[in-house]
């Protein structure tokens, strides 16, 4: 696996029909670091994805081709990187040997609004979109917003060994800080 300016199409979740689109920008041992690419050619985030979850990687497609032409309507436009996630990644030690915790530890630091999929107990793909209350080397918590819920923060308990992603300076990250901000007064950040 290398960095590479090429866009591509990395099946690392359970369900084969769900993939993620992006650049690769960097790896360590475990994990790589992907400039997340939305269905309208917009950069939606930063991802951190588990290297041993990934079962395939495609590089060419219909779908990749169309989406190239997206990107430069993006970005031509101006709107391709609404969340500023390219400075984001100017100011990453690319060269670091555990992605994982670091960026674990400084969205922990910051108070910073962050998606955390992992596997769940029944070997299916989940999510948990909120900020970290508590961090281990062993599992991290998590205060998150349910929409459907909001009479107060949840709280979820992930074990670091269950981590297949990280999503930072997302569309849904910035709409999870929103909530927080307005409905708890919660003083966290949706942006790197």
């Amino acid at each position: 696996m290398q960095a590479s300016q090429q866009l591509v199409e990395i099946h690392h979740f359970i369900n084969p029909d769900t993939y993620s689109i992006g650049f690769i920008v960097a790896h360590d041992s475990k994990f790589c670091v992907v400039k997340s690419i939305d269905p309208d050619g917009k950069i939606n985030g930063l991802l951190l994805i588990n290297r041993a979850d990934i079962y395939a990687i495609e590089e060419q497609s219909d779908y990749l081709r169309a989406l190239v032409v997206k990107i430069e309507l993006a970005q031509k436009q101006g709107y391709y990187d609404i969340w500023h996630v390219e400075p984001l990644i100017k100011q990453i030690d690319l060269r670091q040997i555990n992605f994982l915790w670091t960026f674990l530890q400084s969205t922990y630091q910051q108070k910073q609004v962050l998606t955390i999929g992992f596997t769940d107990d029944a070997d299916l793909d989940a999510t948990v979109t909120g900020y970290i209350k508590a961090l281990t080397h062993e599992d991290v918590q998590v205060n998150y917003v349910d929409d459907y819920d909001l009479s107060s923060l949840w709280t979820l308990t992930c074990q670091l060994e269950q981590i297949n992603y990280l999503r930072l300076a997302s569309f849904q990250t910035h709409e999870h800080a929103a909530l927080m901000r307005t409905i708890f007064n919660e003083q966290v950040k949706g942006e790197g």
